[in-house]
Protein backbone atom coordinates (compact mmCIF):
# COMPACT_ATOMS: atom_id res chain seq x y z
CA UNK A 1 0.00 0.00 0.00
CA UNK A 2 3.09 2.31 0.87
CA UNK A 3 4.06 1.77 -2.77
CA UNK A 4 1.29 2.74 -4.53
CA UNK A 5 0.73 5.90 -1.98
CA UNK A 6 4.55 7.20 -2.99
CA UNK A 7 3.96 6.43 -6.39
CA UNK A 8 0.53 7.86 -7.42
CA UNK A 9 -1.16 9.03 -4.26
CA UNK A 10 1.37 11.37 -3.33
CA UNK A 11 2.38 12.43 -6.68
CA UNK A 12 -1.04 13.84 -7.54
CA UNK A 13 -1.16 15.58 -4.65
CA UNK A 14 1.71 17.38 -5.22
CA UNK A 15 0.51 18.32 -8.93
CA UNK A 16 -2.62 19.41 -7.78
CA UNK A 17 -1.84 21.61 -4.84
CA UNK A 18 0.71 23.13 -7.13
CA UNK A 19 -1.95 24.23 -9.47
CA UNK A 20 -4.03 25.82 -7.43
CA UNK A 21 -1.12 27.77 -5.72
CA UNK A 22 -0.04 28.44 -9.12
CA UNK A 23 -3.70 30.56 -9.61
CA UNK A 24 -3.38 32.39 -6.40
CA UNK A 25 -0.84 34.99 -7.46
CA UNK A 26 1.97 35.36 -10.04
CA UNK A 27 4.72 34.53 -8.94
CA UNK A 28 8.34 33.84 -10.54
CA UNK A 29 10.54 30.23 -11.32
CA UNK A 30 12.28 30.11 -8.18
CA UNK A 31 9.64 30.71 -5.89
CA UNK A 32 7.86 28.04 -7.38
CA UNK A 33 10.80 25.52 -7.08
CA UNK A 34 10.61 26.74 -3.41
CA UNK A 35 7.23 25.97 -2.58
CA UNK A 36 7.13 22.74 -4.88
CA UNK A 37 10.05 21.41 -2.76
CA UNK A 38 8.34 22.40 0.22
CA UNK A 39 5.25 20.86 -0.70
CA UNK A 40 6.97 17.72 -1.78
CA UNK A 41 8.90 17.24 1.56
CA UNK A 42 5.51 18.02 3.88
CA UNK A 43 3.16 15.43 1.91
CA UNK A 44 5.82 12.88 1.41
CA UNK A 45 5.93 13.60 5.33
CA UNK A 46 2.05 13.14 5.82
CA UNK A 47 1.99 10.10 3.59
CA UNK A 48 5.14 8.40 5.96
CA UNK A 49 2.67 9.43 9.13
CA UNK A 50 -0.33 7.19 7.77
CA UNK A 51 -2.11 10.20 6.02
CA UNK A 52 -3.14 8.08 2.73
CA UNK A 53 -6.61 10.14 1.36
CA UNK A 54 -5.15 12.92 -1.32
CA UNK A 55 -7.95 15.63 -0.73
CA UNK A 56 -6.64 15.89 3.25
CA UNK A 57 -2.73 15.65 1.27
CA UNK A 58 -3.85 18.70 -1.10
CA UNK A 59 -5.70 20.73 1.76
CA UNK A 60 -2.30 19.70 3.99
CA UNK A 61 0.20 21.24 1.59
CA UNK A 62 -1.91 24.26 0.40
CA UNK A 63 -1.86 25.15 4.56
CA UNK A 64 1.98 24.54 4.74
CA UNK A 65 2.58 26.41 1.55
CA UNK A 66 0.08 29.42 3.33
CA UNK A 67 1.92 29.29 6.19
CA UNK A 68 5.90 29.42 4.22
CA UNK A 69 4.65 32.44 2.89
CA UNK A 70 3.26 34.04 5.52
CA UNK A 71 6.26 33.54 7.39
CA UNK A 72 8.30 34.79 4.47
CA UNK A 73 5.85 37.91 4.46
CA UNK A 74 6.78 38.69 8.08
CA UNK A 75 10.22 37.98 7.36
CA UNK A 76 10.74 40.50 5.10
CA UNK A 77 8.38 43.50 6.56
CA UNK A 78 11.25 42.75 9.61
CA UNK A 79 13.76 43.39 7.33
CA UNK A 80 12.62 46.30 5.61
CA UNK A 81 10.67 48.31 8.72
CA UNK A 82 13.89 47.49 11.05
CA UNK A 83 15.79 50.44 12.37
CA UNK A 84 18.67 51.85 11.87
CA UNK A 85 22.10 52.00 13.65
CA UNK A 86 21.27 54.45 16.12
CA UNK A 87 17.44 55.21 15.07
CA UNK A 88 14.73 54.45 18.22
CA UNK A 89 12.72 51.34 16.82
CA UNK A 90 9.70 52.53 18.21
CA UNK A 91 9.23 55.79 16.06
CA UNK A 92 9.08 57.75 19.39
CA UNK A 93 9.72 61.45 19.51
CA UNK A 94 13.28 61.29 19.07
CA UNK A 95 12.87 59.57 15.48
CA UNK A 96 10.89 62.94 13.94
CA UNK A 97 13.04 65.57 12.79
CA UNK A 98 13.36 68.75 14.07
Amino acid sequence: MADVLETTVAPAAIERAMTIFEKFAERDHAELVQARKALTEHIFGQVAAGQADEERLVVAGLARLKTIERMNAEATKNLTHSSGPGEPEDGGPSAQKP
